[in-house]
């Protein structure tokens, strides 16, 4: 990385609930929350899924026109944005500060995709165009800009748990360049039987939903973005540190796997639920880099590095 980067705020909305602190909690416990049932089509049986808990009371950014009826997804987007946001929040809604949106998702929408398909295959004149927008993968991003009043630069990656990795490389380019001031980086699901059925035919095990948020500045923070690896394709195997040889061997890191058995497997916001486990644990080991391990069900592996840095003004 040729400029510096750091993280000034992180989000979490997980099934431990809507925060960075229940997502700790949850961690530190290390036992498997409680899953739910979700049914798809009749006769068939059900999956057992981690759920995300209804936020009470019920924040008013969720009240804005773009969220009335968008899918969770998008929501738990906007959740986990404006946790890692902060105080900045202000300030980029008041145009003083340029920010970059980049959305790493893998099934995205699925809800509202499964419903219009099916109206489309029932009887395709009546379905319905209010649910098509919420189908486009870029949806939750565009969402969340609107939400914040921001016109800055929007993307959004498609892929599996190592797409967050690759949204956090491009986002330290757009600040190198000088193109943004800040950069959020958000990783979202959301829970349906269409997936769920899919992650059991794969051996995925249970399925998750939620997101998780980083707020890359190029000022200096308590941690900072050390690294991220070259992404590297997999085959077959289990997941190891072999798999990412740019990490060095004696540096502490944090795989997927420790996560799965206690929040299910998240996905894309999986991958963001690592970053944000990561340095947890670089806040814990001043000068050490503690690196996410991503390796994503796509069979792609990426290693994002983070590092706690001394005489720095407290992060969020």
């Amino acid at each position: 990385m040729s400029n510096r980067v750091f993280i000034s705020g992180m989000g979490v909305v997980s099934p431990a609930g809507w925060g960075v602190e229940p997502f700790r909690l949850a961690r530190t416990a290390g036992q498997p929350l409680l899953r739910q049932e979700l049914t798809g089509v009749p006769g068939r049986p059900g999956y057992l899924v981690f759920r995300v808990p209804p936020l009470s009371p019920r924040p008013a950014y969720l009240s804005h026109a773009r969220l009335r009826r968008s899918s969770l997804v998008s929501q738990f987007a906007v959740g986990a944005a404006f946790e890692a946001l902060g105080d900045d929040r202000t300030r980029i809604q008041q145009g003083e500060l340029r920010l970059g949106v980049i959305a790493a998702v893998m099934s995205g929408g699925v809800n509202y995709s499964r419903r219009f398909y099916q109206e489309v295959l029932i009887q395709p004149s009546t379905a319905s165009p209010l649910l098509f927008p919420e189908t486009v993968f870029n949806a939750p991003a565009s969402h969340l800009a609107a939400v914040l009043g921001c016109t800055g630069r929007n993307y959004t990656l498609v892929g599996d748990q190592s797409a967050f990795g690759e949204g956090l490389a491009l986002a330290a380019d757009w600040l190198s360049q000088g193109l943004v001031d800040r950069c959020l980086v958000v990783g979202a699901e959301e829970s349906d039987w269409l997936t769920a059925e899919a992650a059991n035919l794969f051996d995925l095990g249970p399925t998750s939903e939620g997101a998780g948020a980083l707020c890359l500045s190029p000022e200096p923070q308590p941690i900072e973005l050390t690294g991220i690896t070259s992404p590297i394709p997999y085959v077959t195997g289990t997941p190891t540190h072999s798999n990412l040889p740019e990490i060095p061997a004696d540096d502490p890191t944090v795989s997927l796997a420790a996560l799965r058995p206690v929040l299910g497997e998240g996905f894309a916001a999986a991958g963001a639920w690592s970053c944000v486990a990561a340095i947890q644990d670089a806040a814990d080991q001043p000068g050490r880099t503690v690196w996410a391990q991503l390796h994503g069900s796509n069979h792609q592996a990426i290693g994002v590095g983070f590092r706690s840095v001394p005489s720095t003004r407290p992060s969020r």
